[in-house]
């Protein structure tokens, strides 16, 4: 049975609680002290200060945004205030790689919301904090400098990569320098990674789990950095910041952290690996008993238990990994990142019954049943920094049962205040002739979801098509509009396919038929003449990102048209000689598993019945 205390004390409405999960805020201090170095940043005359922001082109090929997540990070947090909610998790990549000024612009920004609204933060690491277990040399080739040009930045001369552009400064700051587990801890210690006054109780992987006995003082004692490391090895170990905590009476938060370090030989550097759990579960075998304790201490107990961690514990492409490999290869779409079966059947088993993640900047729930009718579900939070800007509120206010809410960020004060120094960029670019430029519309966005929907639509377009899509198909693709597309997938045979995609003649009466087709299910050409095949593949990663969110973002005509050409392509019977009409047939498949996915908006998980039942929004 869930136990619940007078909440009014920790804020929360209707004498519920509620926890906030804001994940990959990717924080860059957008205006960063770097010390006394020759570089500040770029001057900002409408501010008239130094801006320390990375180019347009480098957020472009991102899979986030580096400079407006500030201010949408601000923006969140206030909506968090303004929702009476005091408790908040940030599940990883909280910093954009763990760098001192990074590290310093988070702690200063949660102290202020700690001290001026009462709000509780929780923190786990992710695979940017940080990137290497202990402080190494870090910096980037692509910060914003005079005139729109790149500027290098970079800790220190070691750092320096072979065969710079001549005309690319650089600069050196120790601000810049990856920073390590001990940078994070003193910084951002106090934000979960140690027992605090105000938890009900707090423990770590290394010391016995005793509730009865607990103490502040004894935790306190306890959590000491010597008491938190594990051997990876004969001759090193590493710190494993992972915690379980009891922020209010009946609610058990368990921060694990899953990055897994290599040595990079001859330095003493550990590198992180992005996998996540599929490594984590053997590289951190200690954590799995840990956890089996933790859930059955829970259940004794009555307390609810709710895992968090920067990595997903189930497969997040909703059952499509087997095709996507088999379509576009096994090292694409991050397809390494998604937890096997025998992973998410270890940790479920273990008595997880819910997991929060990020890592993956997508919106998606994913379901997991065991052989032995274990049932795992995780929650996949949005980044602050990509499209769809989202977070995920939880409330517990019915026993057995925990409700999920997507709160979407759609407006962001200041999300334009660097709009002036792109433009100057683009400037520059085009004087340059540079061959694949960002295209300028991007700037006429007027709002934070509109200026992520830009960012997404550039991403597949300057990155995901020239680095995921297989050329061969995807060329084909691309020069076709979608009425091309639609007439194709009409033709009853692969003889009069092959014909239409080499002279794209068609025939009068078939075509007649099928344009009495649209009319009947009130399809408007109009609609398919704007969707040709690089929109097609846009929508497509829509629909892979922000699931349930998509279609109201797409807009109504889009939404239509493409779901309409989807179809009708999984209507084809390709036969051998057809490698594009598969290729075409796997792609609307897989598509359709996305579309047809398990609530992901606002739903309710039932613990007992190991469901998910999709609410209705007010």
């Amino acid at each position: 049975m869930l136990l619940l205390v007078d909440n009014h004390a920790f804020g929360q409405k209707n004498d519920n609680v509620q926890i906030a999960f804001l994940a990959d805020v990717h924080l860059q201090d957008v205006y960063a002290d770097l010390g006394e170095g020759e570089f500040k940043g770029v001057y900002h005359p409408q501010t008239g200060k130094y801006a320390t922001i990375r180019t347009m082109n480098a957020q472009i090929h991102s899979t986030r945004l580096f400079n407006e997540n500030y201010f949408a990070f601000h923006e969140a947090l206030k909506e968090v205030v303004a929702q009476g909610i005091k408790i908040v998790v940030l599940p990883g990549d909280f910093s954009d790689d763990g760098q001192p000024m990074n590290l310093k612009a988070l702690n200063s920004i949660l102290s202020e919301f700690s001290e001026a609204y009462g709000l509780r933060f929780y923190l786990t690491t992710g695979n940017h904090d940080p990137v290497t277990a202990t402080r190494s040399p870090g910096g980037k080739y692509d910060f914003m400098g005079p005139g729109g040009k790149p500027q290098a930045l970079v800790s220190d001369t070691s750092y320096l990569r072979h065969h710079l552009p001549a005309d690319l400064p650089v600069a050196f700051s120790d601000q810049i320098a990856y920073g390590g587990y001990l940078d994070i801890l003193e910084e951002l210690g106090v934000f979960g990674f140690y027992p605090s006054e105000e938890d009900v109780f707090w423990t770590h992987p290394f010391e016995a789990l005793d509730y009865e006995g607990y103490s502040f003082q004894k935790a306190e004692k306890n959590a000491v950095l010597a008491n938190r490391y594990f051997d990876i090895s004969a001759a090193d170990s590493l710190l494993d910041l992972s915690y379980l905590v009891e922020p209010v009476e009946g609610i058990w938060l368990l921060g694990i952290d899953a990055n897994v370090y290599f040595p990079v030989g001859g330095t003493g550097i550990f590198k992180g690996s992005s996998v996540g759990f599929n490594l984590a579960k053997d590289q951190k075998s200690h954590q799995l008993e840990w956890i089996k304790k933790i859930a059955k201490e829970a259940e004794k107990r009555g307390k609810i238990l709710v895992s968090f961690s920067h990595y997903p514990l189930v497969e997040f492409n909703d059952g499509t990994d087997k095709l996507l490999k088999k379509t576009f290869g096994p090292e694409k779409f991050q397809l390494t990142r998604s937890p096997l079966p025998a992973i998410s059947a270890a940790y479920a088993d273990a008595g997880i019954k819910v997991h929060v993640a990020g890592h993956m900047h997508i919106n998606d729930t994913g379901i997991f049943t065991s052989e032995i009718d274990n049932t795992l579900v995780n929650v996949q939070v949005p980044s602050l920094a990509a499209y769809p800007p989202a977070f995920k509120v939880l409330t517990f206010d019915q026993p057995g049962k925990i409700e999920v809410e997507t709160h979407r960020l759609r407006k962001v004060q200041r999300m334009d205040e660097f709009f002036t120094l792109y433009k100057m960029e683009h400037d520059h670019l085009t004087a340059q002739h540079e061959p694949a430029i960002w295209k300028e519309n991007i700037l006429n966005a007027t709002t934070y979801l509109d200026y992520t929907s830009h960012h997404l639509k550039e991403l597949v377009r300057l990155r995901f098509i020239p680095n995921d899509w297989p050329e061969n198909h995807t060329g084909k693709l691309l020069s076709l509009t979608g009425m091309e597309l639609a007439y194709w997938a009409t033709l009853e045979n692969s003889d009069l396919r092959n014909k239409f995609l080499t002279d794209k003649t068609p025939n009068p009466k078939l075509f007649k038929q099928f344009s009495n087709s649209l009319k009947r299910q009130g399809i408007k050409k109009s609609w398919l003449a704007d969707l040709g095949g690089q929109e097609l593949i846009t929508a497509f990663y829509f629909v892979k990102n922000g699931d349930q969110l998509a279609e109201e973002d797409m807009g109504k005509t889009t939404w239509k048209a493409t779901t309409y050409l989807m179809e009708s392509i999984s209507n084809l019977t390709p036969d051998k000689k057809e490698a594009f009409g598969q290729f075409m047939v796997n792609f609307s498949s897989i598509f359709h598993s996305m579309l047809a996915d398990i609530p992901s908006d606002h739903f309710m998980i039932d613990l007992v019945q190991g469901t998910i039942e999709s609410k209705l929004r007010d």
